[in-house]
């Protein structure tokens, strides 16, 4: 018996099918398309006949998860499905961060494996994953470049951390200026870090910490 779980982000769909003893069988990521439900039907149909014959249950979560929640057996918020994963992966975490594609999120969890409090920024982008490919793409920055660059000791200029339109606006401006690509890119990824890092204490986090989403991959 298999169970399976979407994730119906903003920028990308995610599927993962496990078995009987917790182990990945099949795992894809597509774009987000047109619709939730699109996005849904396209990593649905991903899963080799093999494995989908044999599926028992289905859970859905993310952004779009409202939308086909009635085409699955259980809906669960991001919150709920980033603790419970964590709990079973790293059940030493004491904080998760999370930067999706369009909001990011930080939980605390309790000596006792219960979750403590959690803070998420859903109405401004700024810091998150589709901020950063629109500044990539506004600098002239490629997303591999900008997920390898150390930052550390590099020249960087302010930049606007609470408003995306703002920021994109002072880019815009700076380069207009002779401010170089490298110097732009160094300043929005620390910009990004000090978000989650004004994010964050709000909860007052303990570790080991754990982070979670597509931001994950940037050099730390």
């Amino acid at each position: 018996m298999y169970h399976c779980g979407f994730d119906i982000g903003s920028r990308t769909g995610k599927i993962v099918v496990i078995g009987s003893g917790d182990e990945i069988l099949f795992s894809n990521v597509v774009p987000s398309i047109s619709s939730a439900i699109s996005t849904y039907e396209k990593l649905l149909s991903s899963i080799p006949e093999n494995i989908r014959e044999n599926v028992v249950s289905t859970a859905v979560t993310g952004y779009g998860r409202e939308s086909v929640s009635t085409k699955v057996n259980y809906n669960a918020t991001e919150i709920t499905c980033h603790f419970l994963g964590v709990k079973k992966s790293h059940p030493e975490t004491r904080t998760v961060i999370d930067i999706g594609g369009q909001d990011s999120k930080i939980i605390t969890i309790r000596d006792d494996g219960s979750i403590k409090d959690f803070v998420m920024n859903d109405r401004c982008a700024a810091g998150t994953g589709r901020f950063i490919e629109v500044m990539c793409e506004r600098i002239g920055f490629s997303l591999i470049d900008f997920a390898l660059l150390d930052v550390d000791g590099s020249e960087t200029v302010p930049v606007n951390s609470t408003c995306t339109v703002f920021a994109e606006s002072e880019v815009i401006s700076l380069l207009s200026k002779g401010v170089d690509k490298l110097t732009l890119a160094s300043s929005l990824s620390k910009m990004a870090a000090w978000n989650t890092f004004n994010m964050a204490k709000k909860l007052h986090p303990s570790t080991p910490f754990f982070m979670s989403g597509g931001v994950s991959f940037l050099k730390p």
